[in-house]
């Protein structure tokens, strides 16, 4: 995620604060606007192309001043000792998709992360984005929940799924009609 924002917005953004369980994440990091949604999808698309490009998650310690003149990303206002974990993410000998300073790993290949979807992303306090966001089986859960609830309103509409977005703007139109039609009757 670290890496698709800054490949995505720039190299200014970092982290600045992060929550990391089993099933969901919160990011923190340095931007000063709202992302579009063009730039959110294409975050979601590229973190979950990386995901399921199955990259090896590699641990290896360094000289800090070794790890970070390397590439490695190091927290801002973090302190760390002369001898740094350092987590790389790619293929060995070819190209790194991610290197940074980290106190633990979660997964030995990205795979493991399973699908990654954005649940929000607001503003924290002045230049500090946050995104939280499911994985794994807390993404499959939500998938099958908005799908539950879109089948749910479908159904309710006397549509199918994929005319629900047309249908819910017709039905829209028609209330609105009917609320001009009755103010002009009251009138």
């Amino acid at each position: 995620l670290h890496n698709q924002l800054r490949e995505e917005l720039g190299t200014h953004v970092h982290q600045a604060g992060s929550l990391v369980a089993p099933e969901r994440l919160r990011f923190d990091f340095t931007h000063s606007a709202m992302l579009t949604q063009d730039e959110l999808d294409a975050v979601v698309r590229n973190v979950n192309t990386l995901i399921l490009s199955n990259y090896p998650v590699n641990v290896h310690y360094d000289n800090y001043k070794d790890a970070v003149s390397a590439g490695a990303m190091a927290l801002f206002g973090e302190k760390y000792g002369d001898v740094v974990r350092v987590i790389r993410t790619g293929w060995p000998g070819e190209q790194i998709i991610s290197q940074e300073l980290c106190g633990g790993t979660h997964v030995s290949m990205t795979a493991e992360i399973g699908p990654f979807l954005v649940l929000s992303e607001g503003s924290v306090g002045a230049g500090i984005r946050r995104i939280e966001a499911v994985t794994g089986r807390g993404a499959q859960g939500f998938i099958l929940e908005r799908l539950n609830k879109m089948s749910n309103a479908a159904a309710y509409l006397l549509c199918g799924p994929d005319e629900l977005d047309r249908k819910v703007q017709d039905t829209l139109e028609q209330l609105q009609t009917a609320q001009k039609e009755l103010a002009r009757t009251r009138r």
